[in-house]
């Protein structure tokens, strides 16, 4: 009976799809591009801001791990990564660490 549960559970979800262009991808990538340019207002350590703009997404991640039909995402986690990390870099590079700095460079 504990078996039947347990499968009945699985075959109710259906088959877990989760390719890399899923239609979730684009916003993972978004969110974290966003708080990647805030975090590197925080942190002049590029490692540290990314870890800080990862978190949100580290959150939701075993937040889905929870619920039922989900799981955690490693390709999520993937564009949650470049996303923070493309993020911080952007950040830098407008905002610099007095302000706007692009402008030096034109």
């Amino acid at each position: 009976m504990l078996a039947a549960g347990v499968g009945g559970n699985a075959l109710a979800c259906g088959r877990y799809h989760d390719d890399w262009a899923g239609r979730d991808k684009a916003a993972h990538f978004g969110v974290s591009f966003a708080l990647g340019i805030g975090a590197s207002r925080l942190s002049a350590d590029t490692p540290t801001a990314v870890g800080l703009a990862l978190l949100p997404g580290l959150a939701k991640e075993l937040y889905d791990a929870q619920q039922d039909c989900n799981r955690f995402s490693w390709k999520d986690m993937g564009w949650n990564a470049a996303g923070a990390y493309l993020g911080v870099r952007s950040g830098n590079w407008l905002l610099g660490p007095t302000g706007v700095s692009y402008v030096r460079a034109f």
